[in-house]
Formats: structure tokens, sequence, C-alpha cells
């Protein structure tokens, strides 16, 4: 196997490094895609913390085709009575009853309403994770908290 050009340089995140003998890993830029566990299953293992990625929002319909999640959180470290994410998908489904028509999905409401109210109303900082289509909008909205820093 060639370390280099089959794990190194097919991370999408490019958070991997390689200098011949040894695999450098930089976590906090790894989006934890698992490309590289699952190329290397006895030289990798995912970690001491154990915990979830959440993502919302995917569907499969028959004249669109299908649709990914979004990453809404991309990873939380999780340990019973697993309250952090009982509040979180609590926050989620309120928002939702609140805003979303009758049969509207999730994800067809974050898309109308947008990523960053969803986020604001379930308390979850914006990450890079969360793009969906990096680059269709080049335009940034920056609200009057965002200049108070």
């Amino acid at each position: 196997m060639n370390i280099q050009s089959e794990i190194v340089e097919m991370c999408p995140t490019d958070c991997m490094s390689y200098d011949g003998g040894k695999l450098k890993i930089n976590d906090a830029q790894c989006n934890r895609c698992m490309h590289c566990i699952a190329k290397m299953t006895k030289a990798l293992r995912p970690g001491e913390k154990q915990g979830a990625s959440i993502l919302v929002g995917s569907k499969a319909p028959i004249v669109v085709g299908s649709l990914l999640s979004w990453v809404i959180v991309p990873f939380m470290e999780v340990k019973p009575p697993y309250d952090e994410l009982k509040d979180l998908i609590d926050k989620i489904i309120e928002w939702w009853d609140d805003n979303a028509k009758p049969r509207e999905r999730i994800g067809e409401l974050i898309e109308v309403k947008g990523m960053r109210p969803f986020l604001e109303a379930i308390g979850v900082p914006p990450v890079p994770q969360q793009v969906k289509e990096p680059r269709k909008d080049p335009f940034f909205f920056w609200s009057e908290d965002d200049f108070k820093k």
C-alpha cells in the first residue's frame, strides 16, 4: 500500500502528513470521514474519545435523487446518560415543530429558513464541517453580534 497516494492524498480535508515513517493527523482539521481508518484497519483506530457526529436533512426522493445530510455537530463526546445528546435532539425537534409546515421535513425547513437561524435556535456554533456545498455562494452576511468580539 502506498500510504502517501492512497491515504494522505485522498483525505478530503488534507489533515494528514506522512514523512515515510510516521503518519500525523491534525485532529482539529479532520472531519471524521473515516477513509483512513477504513483503508488501514490494523494501523489506525478512532481514538480514546467515544462520541457521535450529528447529521440531519437527508432524503431520497424519486424525482430529484438522493440528497445528503448536513453535518450539524462534527463530533460530540457522549457518555451515559447521554443528557447533552438528548438536549440537542429536543432543541432540534422543538425548532422544527415551531417552524415547519405540515408534512415538511427538517432538511427542507433548513433550506427555506437557512442554516444560521437553525444553528442559533439550537445553540450550536457554526463550523466549516457544516458547509453542504462549498463555494456555492460567495457572499457572506454578518450580524451585529459578529462585530462585538
